[in-house]
């Protein structure tokens, strides 16, 4: 079998497949932009589907282009590969997801590391999978959360970076994000014969907003789901725990995009709340709308800043208070189970997009059920300030797990003026800021050749 290897890695360029389906990726090398999703046949469920288990690897193919950070490409990256595997939606059927693993150059196959990327988004072509190789034109929230992967693949840790919302981009769909994310893991330990990893790694979970939302789901249905898995740690920022209360906060503002975009990954989810909602949508605007279903968040930003999102609804704020709505809705929120791993919870007090007070809560709920927990709670940052600020001190608490460090037991909440102030997170900061900085200027530079 011809290819090439890659500091121990083969990374032959064709796809490589189990028998329930062959692909054919190599004419899809030849465009000069990576092939959408929706284009691409390696994402399309192959035949046979229910009778895998969660968690198996369907096919996998090395990534077709490098991985790349506002167009320029990481450079400690030894092998990557998409990884296609069976996983579960939030109504129990099976499903076929993508997950993406980072293999660095100084790769401690012991350490692994599943990164959630706030896609926050119900398009398909903003999943990480894809925004993450270079030209891909996609996501800019993948392209700067890139910078904290890069952190952790100098680390010597492997990344596995799922697509969690699926391939209907079931965007707020809790169930579907946390298997998605807990059978990406379990698919990457079933990887050693083409990845190296160890059969039993060290893993932690970590993510952002959006990519805390999937972590915390992850964390929440673990015990039941996967009880054959065991992290050593959870770090998740900007939770996002009351959906409803976050729609409150966003509505006519810079972030109010957000609301099309959960209520039509919901859809996507529930075909119950897809027909509600078609039904309740403006006929004039329903269009508008739906903008979403083909942009990224940066994009449904622009579209929807200042607006008022109840105006699309017949019905407009009694549309929220509907039965169909306040059931799917308490679906999606976190909050339901409390995680066996330990966790470390850093949020802006003044977060505009989810109210303090519904995160103290949900640390509450957390803590009063047994859970080890370290909340950290930031005066001086806003909701999207904070996942780069806060990003250091997360940083090192990881690194603490994955050295086998023992957290201490029981709940403590510190609120701090800034975790800037803390040495040990500026420290790890350092590298995190540089990256972004160097990838962004890299990226204008290029735009200008």
């Amino acid at each position: 079998m011809r290819g090439m290897r890659v500091k121990g890695f083969r990374c032959s360029w064709y796809s490589h497949a189990t028998p329930l389906q062959e692909t054919n990726t190599p004419r899809l090398l030849h465009r000069q932009n990576p092939t959408p999703p929706d284009l691409d046949p390696f994402y399309s469920a192959p035949a046979g589907l229910n009778a895998s288990s969660p968690g198996d690897i369907l096919r996998y193919r090395p990534v077709p282009y490098p991985i790349a950070a506002f167009n320029t490409t990481i450079v400690n990256i030894a092998a990557a590969f998409h990884i296609q595997y069976r996983t579960t939606d939030s109504t129990g059927n099976p499903e076929a997801a993508v997950t993406t693993l980072l293999i660095p150059s100084n790769a401690d196959p012991a350490k692994l590391l599943s990164y959630q990327i706030a896609e926050d988004s119900a398009f398909q072509s903003c999943a990480p999978s894809f925004a993450l190789q270079k030209t891909s034109a996609a996501n800019v929230t993948a392209s700067i959360e890139l910078a904290f992967i890069e952190a952790a693949l100098n680390k010597g840790w492997y990344v596995v970076v799922p697509d969690f919302e699926g391939p209907r981009s079931a965007f707020e769909a809790g169930a579907q994000a946390g298997y998605a994310t807990l059978d990406s893991v379990r698919a990457v330990l079933q990887s050693a014969a083409f990845s190296n990893v160890s059969l039993a790694p060290r893993t932690a979970l970590w993510g952002y907003s959006g990519g805390a939302f999937a972590s915390n789901w992850a964390l929440e249905l673990q015990a039941s789901y996967a009880p054959e898995l065991s992290f050593a740690g959870g770090a998740v920022g900007g939770t996002i725990n009351n959906i409803a209360g976050a729609f409150t906060a966003i509505n006519n503002g810079t972030l109010a995009g957000l609301i099309p975009t959960v209520f039509l990954g919901l859809a996507a989810a529930y075909s119950d709340f897809s027909e509600a909602l078609e039904q309740e949508l403006v006929p004039e605007t329903a269009a508008t709308f739906k903008t979403v279903l083909t942009q990224c968040s940066s994009e449904d930003s622009s579209e929807f800043t200042g607006q008022d999102i109840l105006s699309y609804f017949k019905t407009g704020a009694a549309f929220l208070n509907t039965s169909i709505v306040q059931t799917t809705l308490n679906k999606a929120n976190i909050g339901k189970h409390v995680p066996v791993t330990p966790l470390y919870i850093y949020k802006s007090i003044n977060d505009e997009v989810s109210p303090i007070a519904d995160t103290d809560a949900f640390v509450d709920y957390y803590c009063a059920g047994g859970a080890d927990v370290e909340y950290r709670r930031d005066l001086l940052s806003g909701h999207i300030t904070l996942a780069i600020t806060g990003a250091g001190e997360a940083l090192a608490w990881l690194d603490d797990r994955m050295a086998g460090v023992a957290v201490e037991s029981g709940c403590k909440t510190t609120s701090v003026v800034s975790t800037l102030l803390d040495p040990v997170g500026v420290l790890a900061l350092g590298d995190i800021v540089v990256g972004v900085l160097i990838g962004y200027l890299a990226g204008v530079v290029q735009s200008l050749k």
